[in-house]
């Protein structure tokens, strides 16, 4: 048997499918607690993106194309959670301020993600 080259995945937000590459697809994956997790989870850099700003779905739905027919099954606090809880970026402290900074990490790079969250944990 053939094994695919692609994968589908459909954004809970919108609908929209993406073909992806089998690498990517596996890079999901890991990233997830199992397939099921990943498809239930999955959205579209779009759909995050907007998420993540705080805005909600009735403006998602006005800015964004939705798939004909489609429906998300989650409340807006829920897939903000899903957000929340899959965002990688590392937030800390600086200097004892109670303002907070974000720091951008290459997700490629998970040394240099353990030493940033290392000394945050240190300097805390």
């Amino acid at each position: 048997m053939k094994e695919k080259k692609t994968r589908k995945l459909v954004c809970i937000v919108t609908g929209k499918t993406l073909f992806a590459s089998k690498d990517y697809y596996e890079k999901k994956l890991s990233k997830a607690e199992s397939e099921e997790a990943l498809h239930s989870t999955y959205m579209c850099q779009d759909a995050k993106k907007l998420l993540k700003q705080g805005k909600g779905l009735e403006y998602i739905y006005d800015k964004l194309p939705i798939e004909e027919g489609f429906k998300c099954e989650l409340s807006e606090e829920e897939l903000k959670e899903i957000v929340s809880k899959n965002d990688t970026t590392l937030k800390f402290r600086l200097n004892n301020s109670e303002q907070t900074s974000t720091v951008g990490v290459i997700k490629t790079d998970p040394d240099v993600k353990e030493f940033i969250r290392n000394i945050t944990k240190d300097g805390a």
